[in-house]
């Protein structure tokens, strides 16, 4: 149930730099903003606790998981579903000030923030949909938390990653999805990959 990293693709992958961002000239939110303060940071958080209480099966064990990390887990969700609302809710989606780099769009086939506010623009309602997609996931996984449901938790846990990717595949590394598809057609990867979706039938 540890996070999920598609190890085999290019190492541009990572959706959000760490690069601090400057304060843009004008008092909009960005993407970038919201994706690493209240996204990306409650989400690595999210994973460290859960990877540290993962049993001989998998899955979250009750056993590892007492009231304290219950009450955290809750909430990191509820600041991942709190950024997930922010985006959603953007009109327009600006992905950062002009001359912030993003992801590794420093290094050679890394996407710039141009490109990625492209790709948005192309499709805006989509990444909204897609940001309520998260939201509802992480609602879900708090509900659970509160409960101290293991067995409803560990799953969505298990599946965070890949509703994650399935954004960044669309918008961050687009041209990722075929050769992630190619991987997951030669079952290098799980062919139901949540990030991909199930294959469809062979013809």
């Amino acid at each position: 149930m540890a996070k999920r990293i598609l190890m085999f693709a290019l190492p541009f992958l990572a959706a959000c730099s760490q690069q601090a961002e400057p304060a843009p000239d004008t008092p909009t939110t960005t993407l970038h903003q919201v994706m690493l303060a209240e996204i990306d940071e409650p989400a690595d958080a999210l994973w460290e606790l859960t990877n540290s209480a993962i049993g001989d099966k998998g899955g979250l064990d009750p056993a590892l998981m007492d009231d304290a990390r219950w009450t955290r887990l809750a909430e990191l969700a509820d600041q991942v579903a709190a950024g997930s609302a922010r985006i959603a809710a953007m009109d327009p989606i600006i992905v950062a000030p002009p001359g912030v780099a993003i992801g590794d769009s420093n290094i050679e086939g890394g996407h710039s923030a141009e490109q990625v506010q492209a790709a948005i623009d192309r499709d805006p309602a989509g990444m909204r949909a897609l940001a309520e997609s998260l939201g509802s996931h992480v609602g879900d996984l708090a509900t659970a938390a509160r409960a101290h449901d293991a067995a409803t938790a560990g799953p969505l846990v298990d599946a965070l990653d890949g509703v994650c990717e399935s954004c960044h595949l669309q918008y961050w590394y687009p041209e990722q999805r075929e050769l992630i598809e190619q991987f997951q057609n030669s079952g290098v990867v799980d062919p139901d990959h949540p990030a991909l979706g199930p294959r469809e039938a062979a013809k």
